[in-house]
């Protein structure tokens, strides 16, 4: 009972940081409310240095910079942003070219497995689907590629985009790690590009088809009472482009003149669209209708069929009497959208799936709704109109007449003066509450893990007990929280957001507390996985951090300095006096046994410093990234 009063007191905490409001007012720092600037030069150059970015760079702003850029920062990191600039950064980051496959890393597992077993005239790797493969070996490769490429600007959207195109391991392909790694190597490759590209790539990725139940989908047949699926239609509409409502280019809804938000599609627009998507199949399959021929064919593209080409297929359907040939794709005009596509032979088909993307690709509903996902899931929880305008504008139109590219859009998103402002920590509903997964990601990176051979062998199997998150392991298509979720209490009688509390309750935080005993009391940051029964242990593929280099900071007099660095590297300095006056209030009534020599004994010390590293990443200030 005490421990549950306890989680539930720290919980109330937790939304009263988000939900502070500002008490003090300061000039400057963003804050220009009601201000005039003249300057000897111009304007503009004074009215700069009120701005936040006229206090930049710096490291505590590098910090904060890092922790919505990337998966985690660490403190090397933190110096180099402080030292070239966001904006150079960004540059160096978005000119990178993606730089793991996780496909590739996938493969070398397997063949390191048949190579290791010592297999009599092994099956080629292509024919794999032949072994007992596991999606856990998505995860060691997803975890190599997150450690070790530099492109980490490329692998936090990608996240991002994982959670807004949904596909998950809950799901008839949950086993298959090719299918998973196939599907986040294509939003690691289009995480830069254009978004009439991404929609395109997932449209036609297996996954995806098989996830939302197109895959397969076959024309309409009266005989056999068979209708084009409908779930793709709609959730592409719903979830990936347009939403349920217009809306704005600020993401404010429209109303019509009874004050009614006006939709954006309805059922006969969903008919229409499911039309479309009728005639695809797997890349390696002989007819429409074949299940997948081994578990590869989750990484081509999908093939289209005009005509259901196969008798095969009609046997499962009728009589030997009736078998016949019958469209695969669905004749005649489509309409949805306010949009028609014109009748065309089916075997044109694939001209209307590319149509009907365009019409979707063109709504005007699509710059606001993606530009809000985005930075909901990068920067915070509640972009005021004015930034999700200025963000949907870069959308619409990148400077140079491009719609779409996401590398403006992503640019657009981290500049803007709303996500560099260093003066939202006293902002009332500013930040958001950091999802499970980037914790973890965050910690791993910050105090950092380094093995001696730069492989990373994690299944995250605790990170998923623990946090009920990872990559791809979505309980639904709408992602492990609703970007509309908005908690009892002042967050949703001020009409605000706040998505990932949905995924927040006194479980779930407590299971976040032994979590961090598991990772940082007992210093066993990662889950080793046997690839094979009989594999030798390897201890330099499970690797600890490396505390004692920050042991001399646990002593009294230097307890500041740890406390600083952590504050920093975690929670870009806005720990609070107080709260750093807490922590550094409990570590020092620890034990701390020092020799004659001055030689600090390792136990006491090891205790203190993951103590203090507990108590930071437990705190209020740093759970609500601001």
């Amino acid at each position: 009972m005490k421990k549950y009063k306890l989680t539930l007191g720290l919980l109330s905490l937790l939304c009263t940081q988000f939900c502070i409001a500002q008490s003090t007012i300061k000039f400057g720092m963003g804050n220009l409310k009601n201000v005039n600037v003249s300057s000897s030069s111009s304007s503009q150059n004074g009215l700069n240095t009120l701005k936040s970015p006229g206090f930049l760079p710096n490291e505590n702003a590098s910090s904060r910079f890092l922790h919505q850029a990337t998966l985690g920062p660490n403190r090397t990191k933190i110096q180099n942003v402080s030292q070239i600039g966001i904006s150079n950064w960004l540059d160096q980051q978005l000119n990178m070219s993606n730089s793991f496959k996780i496909q590739s890393h996938l493969r070398g597992i397997h063949q390191m497995i048949i190579d290791s077993v010592n297999l009599t005239n092994p099956t080629p790797l292509y024919n794999l689907n032949t072994y007992n493969l596991e999606a856990v070996h998505f995860d060691l490769s997803w975890f190599q590629g997150s450690m070790t490429s530099p492109d980490e600007l490329r692998w936090r959207v990608a996240l991002a985009l994982s959670e807004i195109f949904v596909i998950s391991r809950t799901s008839t392909f949950g086993t298959n790690p090719h299918a998973l790694a196939s599907y986040y190597d294509m939003l690691l490759n289009n995480s830069f590009g254009n978004y009439r590209s991404l929609i395109d790539s997932v449209t036609y990725h297996p996954a995806m088809s098989v996830y939302l139940t197109y895959m397969n989908n076959h024309a309409t047949d009266e005989v056999r009472k068979v209708y084009p699926d409908e779930n793709y239609a709609r959730e592409i509409m719903q979830l990936f482009s347009i939403g349920l409502n217009r809306l704005n280019i600020d993401g404010t809804e429209q109303r019509d003149a009874n004050n009614n938000k006006i939709p954006t599609y309805n059922n006969d627009d969903i008919a229409g669209l499911a039309k479309v998507f009728t005639g695809l199949s797997w890349a390696d399959s002989r007819y429409l209708g074949e299940r997948a021929p081994n578990k590869w064919s989750y990484t081509k593209r999908l093939k289209f069929y005009g005509k259901d080409s196969s008798d095969k297929y009609i046997r499962y359907w009728a009589q030997p009497s009736s078998w016949r040939i019958v469209d695969g794709h669905e004749p005649g005009p489509k309409t949805f959208l306010s949009s028609t596509i014109p009748s065309r032979s089916v075997f044109d088909g694939e001209l209307d799936i590319q149509n009907a993307l365009d019409i979707i690709f063109n709504h005007p509903n699509v710059g606001p709704f993606i530009s809000r996902r985005l930075i909901q899931r990068l920067v915070m929880s509640n972009p005021s109109p004015q930034y999700i305008a200025r963000v949907a504008s870069v959308f619409n139109n990148n400077g140079n007449n491009v719609r779409g590219d996401l590398k403006a859009v992503i640019k657009a998103i981290f500049l803007d003066d709303e996500a560099r402002d260093c003066n939202c920590t006293e902002k009332q509903f500013s930040g958001s509450l950091k999802e499970p997964f980037i914790r973890y990601m965050n910690i791993i990176k910050g105090i950092e893990i380094t093995p001696a051979n730069t492989v990373f062998r994690n299944s995250m199997n605790s990170v998923y007990d623990y946090l009920e998150q990872k990559p791809l392991n979505s309980p639904t298509v709408f992602n492990f929280f609703s970007p509309d979720f908005q908690p009892d209490g002042a967050i949703k009688n001020a009409g605000k957001y706040a998505p990932e509390f949905q995924s927040l309750n006194s479980q779930s935080f407590t299971a976040y507390f032994n979590s961090l005993n598991r990772w940082i009391i007992d210093n066993n940051p990662t889950d080793y996985y046997y690839l094979f029964s009989g594999e030798d242990y390897r201890a330099d593929l499970d690797p600890v951090f490396n505390f004692p280099l920050d042991y001399p900071l646990t002593k009294n007099n230097r307890l500041i300095e740890l406390l600083d660095k952590y504050n920093l590297i975690f929670a870009h300095g806005s720990v609070s006096p107080r709260n750093i006056l807490i922590i550094k209030n409990a570590i020092q009534g620890m034990p701390l046994r020092i020799d004659n020599l001055g030689v600090l004994n390792t136990t006491d010390a090891a205790y203190r410093l993951r103590s203090a590293l507990y108590l930071i990443l437990s705190s209020p200030d740093y759970l609500i990234n601001r």
